[in-house]
């Protein structure tokens, strides 16, 4: 039994032969210091630098800090960000990445947290932050694309509702990157964007980082950095302020292979592959007796993402099911987001989610739909 891999959401796979190729010869090479400045032989960290500033429409490749994930990227931002006894504005959408952060300064630092509903559409609506934001409010965290519906939501117009409160907005890019095009620079205020390596940017595991506005993000890790060692003190300047230790070097390059597959495809080439596997996707199942397909609000299938459930099934099962009876691997439960079933009034442990990419085929697709077929009429 062939394997079919539906969980591209998850993590991208396979690994286009690109990156992997880059992985493997960065491990055949002789090590070469990580100095951060050089473009050296062998060191990814300023061609990969630059090359996600292009993707991500940032000023300056400066400013792309370069993390081991989105999640300490996340982490990153709350911690520098947050102050005692301060106001924080976020959504049911979040990922545990962003809840949890918050969470913890909520029950240590007296940290107030307000979560945005979502309009019928899916989306957190501009009107609904405004109305939100308090005077003591330090920090807006928001999803850009819902790990669990797709829904893309109005960044443009969120960004200027919190550019007008004076309140930096911090961006939960993970699903966004290479399935939208991002455009920081053009992005109004203070805004922050925390981004994956793993997932639509095809790269390995342990990669991933954040787009900063500006120096101003206190500094939360220090350490060495093989810049001006004859100081005590950590380097001040970007990217270097917030990047400590000995990074990821064959992650990065495998990651930088994997930018430039993204930029050389091109990023609407691929929402307009996933697309119409989504569209695919949602026709076949939506003809099968007992599914119940999420809306697709919000976007048009670029993100990939196709939740839903079917009778008589607890997610979990219809999950393990599949994987072990059709070989189909998908994501089964609350995705790490647990506010949104209630949010959206679906079953309390979750959906079963397929999300397709780049290398998903149309073969893929069909052969989900006829297992859901064959098991909506047992």
């Amino acid at each position: 039994m062939q394997a079919i891999y539906l969980n591209h959401a998850a993590t991208s796979f396979p690994k286009p032969r690109e990156v992997v190729e880059a992985v493997m010869t960065w491990f055949e090479q002789p090590p070469v210091d990580a100095a951060r400045g050089g473009d050296a032989q062998c060191d990814p960290i300023l061609p990969c630098r630059r090359e996600l500033a292009k993707l991500l429409g940032v000023a300056d490749p400066a400013r792309v800090v370069l993390l081991p994930s989105s999640t300490q990227a996340l982490n990153l931002v709350v911690a520098g960000l947050v102050t005692h006894g301060s106001h924080v504005v976020t959504s049911v959408l979040e990922h545990n990445s962003v809840l949890r952060p918050l969470a913890h300064r909520a029950r240590e630092q007296g940290v107030t947290v307000t979560h945005l509903g979502v309009s019928a559409e899916g989306t957190i609506t501009p009107d609904a932050l405004a109305c939100a934001l308090r005077a003591e409010t330090s920090l807006v965290a928001l999803t850009h694309v819902s790990n669990v519906t797709g829904c893309i939501q109005p960044v443009e117009g969120l960004a200027r509702v919190a550019a007008d409160a004076g309140v930096p907005l911090l961006l939960d890019s993970s699903q966004a990157a290479a399935a939208i095009e991002i455009h920081h620079r053009r992005l109004p205020g203070r805004v922050f964007v925390a981004f994956s390596g793993h997932k639509g940017l095809l790269a390995p595991p342990g990669v991933g980082g954040l787009v900063v506005p500006d120096d101003g993000l206190l500094q939360t890790v220090v350490g060495g950095t093989g810049v001006r060692s004859e100081s005590e003190l950590h380097p001040p300047e970007l990217p270097l302020r917030h990047e400590a230790g000995t990074p990821n070097l064959p992650g990065l390059a495998g990651l930088l292979a994997g930018v430039r597959l993204v930029r050389e495809v091109t990023v609407p080439a691929i929402g307009a592959h996933r697309a119409g596997l989504v569209r695919t996707m949602r026709e076949g199942l939506s003809a099968v007796s007992g599914v119940r397909l999420l809306p697709l609000a919000g976007g048009d299938g670029r993100i990939g993402i196709v939740p839903f459930s079917l009778d008589g099934w607890a997610p979990d099962e219809l999950g393990f099911v599949l994987r072990e009876s059709f070989g189909i691997e998908v994501r089964a439960g609350l995705h790490c987001a647990p506010l949104v079933p209630a949010a959206l009034g679906v079953d309390p442990r979750g959906t079963v989610r397929a999300s397709v990419g780049w290398s998903t085929t149309g073969d893929d697709v069909h052969a989900l739909i006829e297992a859901i077929t064959q098991l909506g009429a047992r």
